[in-house]
This record gives structure tokens, C-alpha cells and sequence, in this order.
């Protein structure tokens, strides 16, 4: 289901994650992110909507980069034991886990939103 950002359901949270990877490990991270790990968490009351993206260059180590936006209903909920749950659910704790090269955490309330219409 679609989030309308300017709506009454609108999302009023963010938690950004963003990864650093190998490029030997970007076939598993992307199999597994999206085949388990977001099923999983999407399953978690309050997560909205999840939003993956790749950068389009390395990190300054030469990493590849990636970004996950989960627009969830309240601020808290990325440290409720509901998500930490999920997420450690399947292959990702014992596989991508140990893997990943850096990981940041950001975040926030959404302050403002314009996506234009991408429904084709």
C-alpha cells in the first residue's frame, strides 16, 4: 500500500540506515534485504513503508553504499523489542550482519515532502 506523504496516514517518522558493503557481498546483502529482511520488519506495527536506495558512488574506503528509509509511525519504534524481532529474523543476523563494512544510523521526524506521482 502506497504512503500518502501529504495525507492524514502520512508517515510522520524516518529511520535512515545506511550500510557500507564489499562488492563480493552485494549479491547476498540484496538477495536477503529484500527476499526476508523487509518482509519482516514491514510486518512490524507502525513501519509505514521502507524506501532502498544505492548510491551512485563508493565510499571514500571503496565501499558500495546503500540507504534504507523506514517511514514508521512513532520515533521509537527502530528500538522496540517488535522490530528487533524481526530483524533479527532468517539469514540477515548471522550472514549480512558480519559483513557489513559501517553502518549509520539517522533519525527524525519528516518536516516536509513532495515525491511527484511515480505510479506510472
Amino acid at each position: 500500500m502506497p504512503i500518502d506523504i501529504q495525507g492524514p496516514d502520512r508517515a510522520p517518522y524516518t529511520c535512515m540506515l545506511k550500510f557500507e558493503i564489499a562488492a563480493e557481498d552485494e549479491a547476498d546483502f540484496n538477495e536477503i534485504y529484500d527476499s526476508e529482511h523487509v518482509p519482516c520488519i514491514s510486518k512490524v506495527a507502525g513501519v509505514l513503508g521502507i524506501l532502498r536506495m544505492r548510491d551512485t558512488h563508493p565510499s571514500v574506503a571503496g565501499w558500495l553504499v546503500y540507504t534504507s528509509i523506514y517511514f514508521i509511525d512513532r520515533p521509537d519504534l527502530p528500538d522496540s523489542p517488535e522490530w528487533r524481532a524481526a530483524s533479527d529474523i532468517g539469514r540477515w543476523k548471522p550472514l549480512i550482519r558480519p559483513r557489513i563494512k559501517s553502518r549509520e544510523r539517522r533519525d527524525g521526524r519528516v518536516v516536509a515532502a513532495r515525491l511527484p506521482d511515480m505510479r506510472g
